[in-house]
């Protein structure tokens, strides 16, 4: 939505324009004339995140951010440090890192990307606190009106069909009205690599995930293998990304833990599942040779682009 307004600007080079510095507003960065030092601190920040934290994963083009590394990435000093590069007065800082500490982890990464030579955006979580957005509230979707609003895609999703105009329209976030389209475009494509989903928790079986949303595998096989599932995948899964006490119950909890492998099968028609394998739930149903908790493991399945899939774990001694 935010590309059809923006293909109605006359300006010649997207691009350059993507990349390039980015007006503020009175309650915003100031503008790139009124910065002419840079933002060495936050530069290196968005650095480091880049290089050193965010993860290629089994897909390059779907980075994502291990939720362990939040905690190294955004403590009291460092946002405090990176709030001395901002429009905000000093005498908010400590009850804004309070904020971003407790509920605006993500949020505040977000924006420390979206760091220019010479313009910031940091200087919006003082408003997005005030406006009610907080990480719980992403992903952000961006419809194609003037003045431009956020909306959580999260609360529009969960609501019946009949009801999504009114959830969008319940919680319009009016931060961004001042926002040019290129931060607008970034922030939407930069939220998604915070967000790959937790698998294995009790109260939650499948994932329904967005076609942009990342997958928490370090490593997937390209090509899937046939065996006694059918089609299947083999992948390591960050352990960040995997329930603690699905962990437990798998056995391969540990502080040294750096991967865990696992199998993804594709569901198809064909392989006659639904039987005695209940994919919402994670439940097993009728007996089966190979479908039974004696030999699999089911941690989370969920469905992404059209297709489903299971994760699981061969018990040991099964085989695939």
């Amino acid at each position: 939505m935010i590309a059809k307004r923006l293909l109605r600007r006359k300006k010649p080079d997207l691009v350059k324009e993507v990349f390039s510095s980015e007006k503020g507003s009175q309650d915003g960065p100031l503008s790139p004339q009124e910065n002419l030092e840079g933002y060495s601190g936050l530069l290196k920040l968005a650095t480091d995140l880049r290089e050193n934290y965010l993860k290629g994963g089994a897909m390059r083009s779907q980075r994502f951010l291990p939720n362990d590394k939040l905690e190294e990435l955004v403590t009291k000093k460092i946002v405090l440090l990176a709030l001395q590069e901002t429009t905000i007065e000093q005498q908010y800082h400590e009850d804004l890192a309070s904020w971003v500490l407790e509920s605006g982890k993500r949020l505040f990464l977000i924006l420390v990307l979206l760091t220019r030579r010479s313009a910031e955006q940091l200087s919006w979580l003082k408003k997005f606190k005030n406006d009610g957005i907080n990480d719980s509230v992403l992903p952000l979707g961006f419809p194609d009106t003037e003045p431009c609003y956020g909306y959580s895609l999260a609360a529009a999703a969960s609501a019946p069909a009949q009801a999504q105009a009114q959830a969008e329209d319940a919680r319009k976030f009016h931060s961004f009205k001042d926002w040019e389209d290129n931060n607008l475009i970034l922030f939407q494509s930069y939220q998604w690599m915070f967000l790959a989903p937790v698998f294995g928790s009790s109260d939650k079986f499948c994932h329904q995930l967005s076609s942009e949303q990342p997958l928490p595998f370090l490593t997937l096989s390209e090509r899937p293998t046939r065996g006694a599932l059918g089609k299947t995948l083999y992948g390591e899964l960050h352990p960040a990304h995997i329930d603690s006490q699905c962990l437990l119950a798998l056995g391969v909890n540990g502080p040294d833990l750096q991967v865990i492998p696992v199998s993804i099968k594709l569901v198809q028609p064909s392989d006659n599942l639904h039987p005695f394998f209940d994919i919402g739930t994670g439940n097993f149903k009728a007996a089966h040779p190979i479908i039974s908790p004696r030999r699999i493991r089911p941690i989370a399945a969920y469905k992404k682009n059209g297709d489903s899939f299971v994760i699981f774990r061969w018990v040991e001694g099964g085989n695939p």
